[in-house]
């Protein structure tokens, strides 16, 4: 299978993997944390922590750009695509439970990136992803999506069509924009 390139549109973002403990005490039953414990959990309490580097995606949401680290996808050709690990237990989730993330394919505007339907802090939001192809009809000339909504009111008039796939991803938005 031929391989998608997508280095003109990956950058890196280091993540630093930590831990991090927080409590309470209100008497609700629920497990607490006393601060002298909780310090005893910091980040270099955890054994082989480290930094990493990922790939990273800019994607749009409401016409302002996130940060995506893709770390898994479904089917295999999906995590080539993207870079990430290979998950089959992905293949199990029910895609119209997820947000659509929509990727563009074909002719497409210049500085086209993704558009992500949710963002951290939305209702519906899930680091897991239901990727729909987008592609722009024949005689209509391609402009940058920035926004579901937009690709929603493009597909209503006729300039777009859409496209399920069986691509689940990964893909935790880690900067708002």
């Amino acid at each position: 299978m031929k391989r998608a390139k997508i280095s003109g549109f990956a950058i890196a973002v280091v993540l630093t993997v930590g831990a991090a403990a927080c409590g309470s005490s209100s008497g609700s039953g629920k497990a607490s944390v006393s601060p002298a414990a909780a310090s005893g959990l910091g980040a270099g309490s955890l054994p082989a922590q480290t930094s990493q580097v990922l790939p990273a995606f800019p994607a749009f949401y409401d016409a302002h750009k996130d940060v995506v680290v893709v770390t898994d996808a479904f089917p295999k050709a999906a995590a080539r695509t993207f870079h990430a690990n290979y998950a089959p237990s992905l293949s199990v989730v029910q895609p119209a439970t997820q947000p659509a993330w929509y990727i563009v394919r074909g002719r497409a505007a210049s500085g086209q990136i993704a558009v992500l339907g949710s963002e951290p802090g939305e209702s519906d939001y899930s680091p897991l992803w239901r990727t729909l192809i987008v592609h722009w009809k024949q005689g209509f000339s391609p402009k940058v999506l920035t926004s579901d909504n937009m690709i929603l009111a493009l597909v209503k008039k006729g300039e777009l069509t859409i496209k399920a796939t069986l691509m689940m991803v990964n893909a935790a938005v880690v900067s708002k924009g």
